[in-house]
């Protein structure tokens, strides 16, 4: 086996691009289902992934592991897709807990694999990363499990004492001629000792035996840097005829930075004839913040038709002397090509309070625990970004701190929050992410698999999958207003809810105009923040205006008496904006005529919305 070595480039440091100041999440987001872990300690839903329908029902199912079972041996479970889409169907269609040893952890990490065994039917690799061997511990592990019989059919272990192969997994695409993925394993060592990420080809999967004899390359990292826990593959996937090729990324959440440790960094580049090929790293120079602790890789965010870089540094301390967190999407085109500004949306987690006295715990929420680049869930044509923060809490009135945990879904688009999604009391919502599942609702538009490991649900840690359905979204504000030449702030607001189908009104207000005086809402898809007519123009362009509307107010003087109002839903039906279908996001402000100002104008604050179906 060869070992492929890091094409190094300088330590960068992560910068802050725009945010909306003001911009506050939607809370509107729709339960379908929640599903327990089988037993207390469990960890039921620290991995998940979405697998083609087992059972041919017509669902696509749900694929979870469950490392924490009896005693951290550890098992998976299917979820039948029907069951999370009606509640009445067969819950569990199989389950495996092979023999293990205690603390093996089986379930940490699962891949599909395509049909290793050749039976037709696909199969799954499955990590455990606390597999011993007599007078060697913890030197992990990963299982095939065959697709037909879900029987563990062969056990690859890793190289070294400590190098917990097996705790990140995978697919890659087919690199060579069968037309079968091949897989990345991570070892990411136990601080001692090096650590390592794993090609593995296809047809190597059904036999046993050491890493290093299976394996067709490597990447190698000094120990303590983790080179290996969290990874994703697969992304810009092309097959040429007798070869493939597809990007990677690799995160290294325990990498020290010259005068900052645990900074952590991410490896990205491209795996091509079954070996890694066209390597980069991104380092953070942000003591302590594990940038690289969760990773993923699908979906273009810029347009420049390379799936970009999705990662999360929970340890962040986000200006704050808390743990609060952050994500970020990296542009991989820039990084390839070393040309910043790598970010393309910088997603931190907000303000907090904090503690009130000295026996409230620390918001140390770890936004970024978890990334997931998802499927597009608004119909825009560009896939979201789904951040969690598992120990996110508010005050309990009943049960104190609650730590219910929390997901937020990104628009891949604009970058803004479209859902904020808190579990209940305990669940610790947010440490596994599957993302989109299927439309079961027939809406359109798919719902999406997230979980909490650590839930307290079904028992202690047992853990916690629950699916969601993206809509009904409500509106919020964002942005700030011009104070006019009568010292009023025109104030955008609305009520009812943005709807395609709807034949209720969803009014668009602004209040503290100028009386007597013609005005329009004007809007775009996307928001922004740059100085314009003495105000702040919180709409990029194009914007679209729609009519010209009077203030009214008192028919006579100057007074802050006007008012705006439109039925936007009345504009929806017309049908004269086709770009607003459902899933829509809209950003609108009010712009109005103001004769005593210097530029004559008036600015409000801003709207933003998602069309719901």
């Amino acid at each position: 086996m060869k070992s492929s070595n890091w094409i190094m480039s300088s330590t960068l440091s992560l910068t802050v691009v725009l945010t909306i100041a003001g911009v506050t999440p939607a809370f509107a987001q729709s339960l379908v289902r929640s599903v327990n872990g089988p037993a207390a300690n469990a960890k039921y839903g620290k991995t998940c992934i979405v697998v083609s329908d087992q059972n041919g029902d017509g669902y696509r199912d749900l694929l979870v592991g469950a490392p924490g079972f009896n005693q951290e041996r550890g098992a998976i479970y299917c979820l039948s897709g029907a069951f999370l889409a009606s509640g009445v169907s067969t819950q569990t269609l199989w389950s495996l807990a092979p023999t293990a040893n205690q603390g093996d952890l089986f379930g940490s990490a699962i891949a599909c694999v395509d049909d290793a065994t050749g039976d037709g039917v696909d199969d799954y690799l499955v990590g455990q990363p606390g597999y011993d061997t007599v007078g060697v511990s913890d030197r992990g592990a990963v299982r095939l499990i065959n697709g037909a019989s879900h029987a563990a059919v062969s056990l690859i272990y890793g190289a070294f004492q400590g190098s917990r192969m097996g705790q990140a997994i995978a697919a890659t695409g087919s690199l060579d001629t069968d037309q079968r993925t091949e897989v990345i394993v991570g070892s990411p060592g136990n601080g001692v000792a090096t650590c390592n990420v794993h090609l593995i080809r296809n047809s190597m999967l059904a036999s046993s035996g050491l890493v290093v004899q299976l394996a067709s390359d490597s990447l190698d990292g000094p120990p303590g840097s983790e080179l290996g826990a969290t990874l994703a593959a697969g992304a810009d996937y092309e097959y040429f005829g007798s070869f493939g090729a597809a990007k990677f990324i690799v995160g290294a959440p325990g990498w020290d930075s010259p005068g900052a440790v645990d900074a952590g960094k991410v490896v990205g580049g491209t795996l091509l004839a079954s070996s890694f090929n066209t390597i980069r790293e991104y380092a953070s120079a942000i003591p302590g913040e594990r940038l690289g602790a969760s990773v993923d890789c699908a979906h273009d965010y810029d347009g420049d038709g390379h799936a970009d870089y999705v990662v999360g540094a929970p340890f962040a301390l986000n200006g704050t002397a808390y743990e609060v967190g952050r994500a970020a999407v990296l542009s991989s085109l820039r990084i390839l090509q070393q040309n910043a500004p790598y970010e393309i949306h910088a997603l931190p987690f907000g303000s907090v309070a904090p503690p009130a006295s000295h026996i409230d715990p620390d918001p140390n929420f770890h936004f970024g625990d978890a990334v997931r680049a998802c499927d597009d869930l608004n119909g825009d044509g560009v896939g979201e970004i789904l951040v969690g923060a598992p120990d996110y809490f508010t005050p309990g009135l009943i049960s104190g701190w609650n730590f219910r945990g929390l997901v937020r879904v990104v628009s891949g688009a604009s970058g803004q929050t479209l859902a904020t999604l808190t579990g209940a009391s305990t669940d610790r919502l947010g440490d596994g992410l599957a993302g989109a599942i299927d439309d079961f609702d027939g809406d359109g538009f798919e719902e999406f698999i997230v979980a909490g490991s650590l839930s307290d649900a079904g028992g202690s840690d047992s853990g916690v999958v629950k699916c969601y359905r993206l809509f009904p979204l409500a509106s919020s504000t964002y942005c700030v207003g011009k104070l006019n030449s009568l010292g009023c702030t025109p104030a955008i607001g609305s009520t009812g809810v943005a709807s395609a189908s709807s034949g209720l009104p969803f009014q668009i207000t602004c209040s503290n105009l100028v009386n007597q005086k013609n005005g329009l809402l004007f809007y775009s898809h996307r928001p922004t923040a740059v100085l314009f007519q003495g105000g702040t123009l919180c709409v990029e362009s194009p914007t679209v205006r729609t009519q010209s509307q009077n203030s009214g107010g008192a028919a006579s003087g100057s007074s802050c008496s006007g008012v705006y109002s439109m039925d936007f839903n009345a504009w929806l039906a017309s049908g004269i904006d086709p770009a607003l279908a459902a899933g829509a996001e809209v950003y609108a402000q009010y712009w109005s005529r103001d004769p005593a100002s210097p530029s004559k104008t008036s600015l409000s604050n801003a709207l933003r919305f998602v069309v719901n179906p």
